[in-house]
């Protein structure tokens, strides 16, 4: 079987069991982002296990902080009665210690949800900062010299699940 390889797709190959490969295309994304490679991590960046060096990535620099990083919205439904973490997001990187990443989220109007925002301390270990409740908020979250994926973590209040977009 011949795949057709682009310059914005990429083979994937997924070992089904022993002796059974399944290949896949994946396509690139068209959307406009600064993206980042395994090699063009800065040296002395720590790299979180959730970083996805084929995703796109933002990198924050010398500027410190960045409005809502540039990320592409995701969805995310928190559940009623039980905490639950979203998908990752993209991945920023951050070249400094002083670097804090911008979230945004907000809710379909048709609940509202208590948020938590994942971002490092100056240990460089995951910490979850509390990012609102209501039905949206921008906040900007400790991140620092790490390479990681962006993520949420939220309650729903009032319902059995509320809807969320988040970057």
């Amino acid at each position: 079987m011949k795949f057709l390889q682009t310059s914005r797709s990429r083979k994937i190959s997924l070992p089904l069991f022993v002796g059974a490969t399944l290949s896949l295309i994946a396509l690139g994304s068209t959307a406009a982002h600064a993206t980042a490679g395994p090699n063009r991590v800065p040296a002395g960046t720590y790299v979180d296990e959730s970083f996805d060096p084929t995703a796109p990535s933002v990198v924050i620099g010398e500027s410190g902080g960045s409005g809502r990083s540039g990320c592409p919205d995701r969805n995310y439904v928190a559940l009623g009665y039980v905490w639950s973490n979203s998908v990752n997001g993209c991945n920023v990187i951050g070249t400094n210690s002083k670097v804090k990443v911008g979230y945004g989220w907000a809710t379909d109007g048709r609940g509202s949800a208590v948020i938590n925002a994942k971002g490092f301390n100056s240990a460089r270990k995951t910490t979850w900062y509390a990012a609102g409740r209501g039905t949206g908020r921008t906040i900007q979250i400790n991140w620092g010299n790490v390479a990681a994926s962006k993520q949420i973590q939220g309650i729903s209040t009032g319902a059995l699940a509320t809807k969320i977009k988040f970057s």
